[in-house]
């Protein structure tokens, strides 16, 4: 049975995207490939071609000349392997429409590299074969998209002039454009490592496209000469606006029309394009979501012809009004429906496709990938977060990983004397199944920091360092660069560095699509300073500040999915208490940072204890930072509520402890500060962004440790 390798074609330069985003769409290049072992092959570098799809009277079944086996026998020298195995069949089946602005190129530069992966046994990463396929195919939107799938945004690094000097393929040493000349035997040098970069976009599902495919070609290289040397500022604003954007917006479900329609305009590739398609100005502008329901936006794809429609709905009549409008101008189309290919490029080998048999009586060599753990994988995770934590770096860590443990110079961060070290370790607790169900990551990132460094200043320490540990089935690389990113960002807000973390695939120990996470941070004390709470020096008397939360924080989560369960809504309906967000893109508002407002405050010697309102509430968390002699009166009338807090607490039927108990109801720290000090310390939190509310007092303590009055302003 033969290997099938299925590369999906793509759509570059949507709207105002050039070179920059790309969609992978369901329609497969194929290539069947068998190798026969035998002594010799009468066949051009051993290799028989045989085609069946469009235009086979164009494509060449020469070796040397077909842009698949080429690009494979390149990558295949580049390992020292001259040709392909003898003797090695070639089936293409072809669908996609050449020089039409689907990415036929690339399609085909993707499955020429997978084909040599295949028969050469190279057993490389993806990350590794997009590298091979942008020494071919230089524009990154495209063969991102066909080898990753998805919707991808994409970027080219800056490379060294050594590096530049190896990027055009050595054409005397391999083969020749076009075919033609004298291979020398030299291996080729390998191509730079990380040449491109690329993340995935959510889509959203009702999202289709419609592809309108007008039966000529207009090459890549005539759909570059009409392009203007320079562009004006006006004009790049313009695109960057609507990038910034439609990136967004297509990810959003409902799809909003309005939006998209015009985010997908643009003024640098499209309008000088109209003297190679023509009527293109009055074509894309004959149809608008007001005109055609069901139409989010249009564009070219790629270089065109072909016209690119999303939409939700009403196809037929969008795709029959672009073919009419083509025919005024003579010239006939095709169109099909497609949808996201998500999976991107796949190779089904006989010994995985569902019909295949193993040969008797032997047995699968096993490996540590078979069993369900990528080490590629996390080698790749490795790859996306460098920069992530490179950014986190401060005096005294480097926020570089990839060693055995991170390493903090207490000296050069600042501690010329022994500090008290601290250490807090936490989790973000089921808020990560919201997380799962909006493809949303990032923000959950932001939560694991937040929850331990948020415990740490609360003592008067300054996180110093973070460690996380993420677990999961299997590894989806994207989806853990995201929340390393997340992890990224709270850091930087606490002013920790990231020097370390611990990745682990678990198949069997969690359903697919899932993880959990961790994480660890240190902090410091410097010798001297008061360690909080300093419950000696509180008193009676003593104000109680309360700092706002910024929503549900990182507790209460097991509660809030049962109370939406109980309302039958989804995680992706309108939130009953917020018209501009859905139910799962405003529960997942990340948990406040306050290091940063609390340290400039203690420092000052203006707080005598901090209370970080997590799982337990106000009525727990409280005393927590009280003497036994104390109590903590507060006035429910002092702060608002927020108002997911009155909707989860109706719709629960949740009674005012329990509420109170359970959520932090809108004050994420609670702060003890001496009357002679409050407004020093308000001016001092309210000038780095806090909101803060005189909340209540400190008493000599009777029965209870907290009471909170006046509750019945919640109901």
């Amino acid at each position: 049975m033969a290997t099938i390798i299925r590369v999906p074609c793509s759509s570059a330069n949507i709207g105002p995207g050039f070179d920059v985003i790309g969609l992978a769409l369901s329609m497969y290049l194929e290539v069947h490939l068998t190798v026969t072992k035998q002594e010799s092959s009468s066949h051009s570098l051993n290799c028989r071609i045989t085609y069946e799809g469009v235009n086979p009277e164009s494509v060449p079944l020469v070796a040397e000349d077909n842009l698949i086996t080429r690009t494979a026998v390149y990558v295949l020298r580049c390992h020292g392997i001259r040709a392909f195995p003898a003797e090695t069949h070639v089936h293409v089946k072809n669908p996609i429409p050449l020089g039409r602005g689907l990415g036929s190129s690339a399609a085909a530069i993707v499955a020429g590299v997978s084909l040599a992966n295949e028969v050469g046994n190279l057993q490389l990463s993806k990350a590794r074969m997009l590298d091979f396929c942008l020494m071919e195919e230089r524009h990154p939107d495209n063969v991102a998209a066909a080898l990753y799938g998805g919707f991808v945004g994409t970027y080219l690094n800056e490379l060294s002039p050594e590096d530049l000097d190896r990027m055009e393929i050595p054409l005397s040493e391999v083969l020749p454009e076009p075919a033609g000349g004298k291979d020398t035997g030299l291996q080729p040098p390998q191509p730079p490592k990380d040449i491109g970069h690329y993340t995935k976009f959510k889509w959203s599902s009702e999202i289709k496209c419609i592809c309108v495919i007008p039966q000529f070609e207009v090459s890549t290289a005539k759909a570059r000469e009409v392009l203007p040397g320079s562009y004006s500022r006006k004009d790049i604003v313009f695109n960057m606006q609507r990038l910034a954007v439609l990136t967004t917006a297509l990810g959003q479900s409902p799809p909003d029309p309005s939006m998209i329609y015009t985010a997908m305009q643009d003024k640098i590739h499209q309008p000088y394009r109209r003297g190679l398609i023509p009527g293109l100005t009055e074509i894309l502008q004959s149809v608008t979501p007001h005109s055609h329901p069901g139409l989010l936006g249009i564009c070219l794809s790629g270089a065109g012809p072909t016209i690119l429609a999303l939409a939700t709905s009403n196809f037929d009549s969008i795709a029959d009004h672009l073919l009419a409008e083509f025919k005024k101008e003579g010239i006939t189309c095709d169109w099909k429906l497609l949808e996201l290919a998500e999976g991107g490029t796949t190779v089904e080998r006989p010994s995985t496709g569902p019909s295949a048999q193993a040969p008797a009586q032997v047995e699968e060599a096993l490996t540590y990938a078979s069993s369900g753990v990528s080490i590629d994988a996390g080698n790749d995770l490795v790859k996306g977060i460098k920069a992530l934590t490179a950014a986190t770096r401060r005096p005294g860590a480097d926020g570089k990983i990839g060693g055995f443990g991170g390493l903090l110079d207490l000296e050069a961060a600042g501690y010329t004397e022994p500090p008290i070290l601290v250490g807090a370790i936490d989790g973000i607790g089921t808020k990560v199944k919201i997380a799962f169900e909006m493809g949303k990551h990032d923000t959950v990132g932001i939560d694991l920091v937040a929850m331990n460094v948020n415990d740490l200043v609360v003592q008067g320490a300054e996180p110093l360092m973070f460690l996380d540990y993420y677990a999961c089935s299997k590894l989806s690389v994207e989806s853990a660069v995201k929340f390393v990113e997340g992890v990224a960002n709270g850091c930087r807000l606490s002013g920790a560095a990231l020097v370390g973390g611990e990745t682990a695939e678990m198949p069997g120990i969690y359903q697919q699509g899932e993880y959990d996470a961790g994480g660890c941070a240190i902090g410091a004390i410097k010798k001297g300073a008061t360690i909080l709470p300093d419950t000696a020096a509180m008193a009676p008397g003593d104000v109680l500040l309360g700092l706002a939360s910024s929503g549900v924080h990182s507790n209460g989560f097991s509660l809030v999915r049962k109370i939406i369960e109980k309302k039958g809504l989804s995680f992706h309906d309108t939130a009953p208490w917020s018209a501009n967000e859905t139910v799962g893109g405003s529960l997942l508002t990340p948990t406040r940072i306050y290091v940063k407002p609390l340290l400039a405050a203690t420092r000052r010697g203006l707080v005598k204890g901090m209370a970080h309102i997590t799982g337990g509430g106000l009525l727990e968390n409280i005393p927590r930072m009280l003497p036994d002699t104390l109590a903590a009166e507060l006035d429910a009338k002092t702060w608002p509520v927020l108002d997911v807090f009155k909707w989860l607490k109706e719709a629960g039927r949740l009674e005012d402890a329990e509420f109170c108990r359970t959520f932090n109801t809108g004050l994420g720290m609670v702060l003890v500060v001496g009357e002679d000090k409050v407004r020093l310390a308000t001016e001092i939190l309210q000038e780095h962004g806090e909101q803060v509310y005189r909340i209540g007092t400190l008493t000599k303590r009777a029965d209870e440790e907290c009471v909170v009055q006046n509750m019945d302003v919640w109901r």
